[in-house]
């Protein structure tokens, strides 16, 4: 007798976990990673017609729609020419980690002053402004902007323990404070 099970004796189906979501979710999730990389790649008017899309063939997912508006935004700025700056909070946030993920700090830093001055008790606006800093080289205003952002959501300290942008700062007692905080800390 053979010591291999037959497939009949394999784990049966009720085992294995339900995927999170549909097949129509995934292929709506890749065509955002698409219209998103069509953003990267310096084509905004064909990631705007992908975002539009998105937000209408897939409003039942609220927070995928969402995101698409957020972008559709993004992507109406950029295909108005550089004369039209943008005027919302969450258009100047999610332009300015474009900005920094393009490697472009000091407009980043720009749009997200912006975003901050207009909502100062946003945790993701000042985490990525903090981030922005950190790339800099900016430790003690990073660490600044990282501590207000910790305050109003803590699990923003595990994040900042485990993100690169962070590394130019990572061993400055002002960055150490607000990560590894002593109970007159942070």
């Amino acid at each position: 007798m053979s010591s291999k099970k037959s497939k009949s004796e394999a784990k049966p189906d009720a085992a294995r976990p339900a995927p999170r979501h549909g097949a129509t979710y995934e292929r709506a999730v890749a065509e955002f990673e698409h219209a998103l990389g069509l953003l990267h790649q310096g084509r905004p008017a064909d990631a705007l017609a992908k975002f539009r899309a998105l937000a209408a063939e897939h409003d039942e997912e609220l927070g995928l729609a969402e995101r698409a508006r957020g972008f559709i935004a993004v992507c109406e700025r950029r295909t108005a020419g550089p004369a039209t700056l943008p005027q919302t909070h969450e258009a100047l946030y999610l332009e300015g980690v474009a900005a920094s993920n393009a490697g472009r700090l000091d407009e980043a830093l720009k749009m997200l002053d912006r975003a901050v001055e207009m909502r100062p008790q946003e945790a993701a606006y000042l985490y990525a402004r903090a981030s922005v800093r950190a790339l800099q080289g900016a430790a003690d205003a990073a660490a600044g902007d990282l501590r207000r952002a910790i305050q109003l959501d803590g699990k923003l300290r595990f994040q900042a323990l485990n993100d690169p942008d962070f590394e130019k700062v990572r061993d400055e007692a002002s960055f150490i404070d607000v990560i590894e905080p002593t109970p007159t800390g942070a």
